[in-house]
């Protein structure tokens, strides 16, 4: 169990960063575009805020499947939780790619501890 939570940690940090460096990447380059959805009144804060917080959840990911690896998945399984669900907070299209980190949690929580 700790073995597979660590690998999917790793892949879903890896896509959840993907994707928010995509999004960033898209503010940047429509940045008039943006400018004219703001005066509009359509807020695009929300995505960017998103964007940052699942380049953190590669980090988060990483730190959580080294938890799990190390036989600690009641603290790897918050982490790893928590870096999925924090982007979806802002922004609920980021479950999308960062579910894995879930999955990751959960079956971070089977890793057993050393007797």
């Amino acid at each position: 169990m700790r073995i597979v939570a660590f690998i999917l940690a790793i892949l879903g940090g890896l896509l959840a960063a993907a994707l928010g460096v995509t999004w960033l990447s898209d503010a940047s380059e429509l940045q008039d575009q943006i400018a004219l959805a703001e005066a509009a009144g359509i807020s695009i804060d929300s995505m960017i805020t998103a964007a940052y917080l699942l380049i953190a959840a590669l980090f988060l990911g990483i730190t959580g499947g080294v938890l799990a690896l190390m036989r600690k998945g009641k603290i790897a399984a918050p982490v790893l939780i928590g870096a999925a669900v924090l982007p979806a907070i802002y922004e609920p299209k980021s479950l999308v790619f960062s579910f894995i980190l879930i999955i990751a949690g959960l079956f971070a929580l089977g890793a057993k501890p050393k007797p």
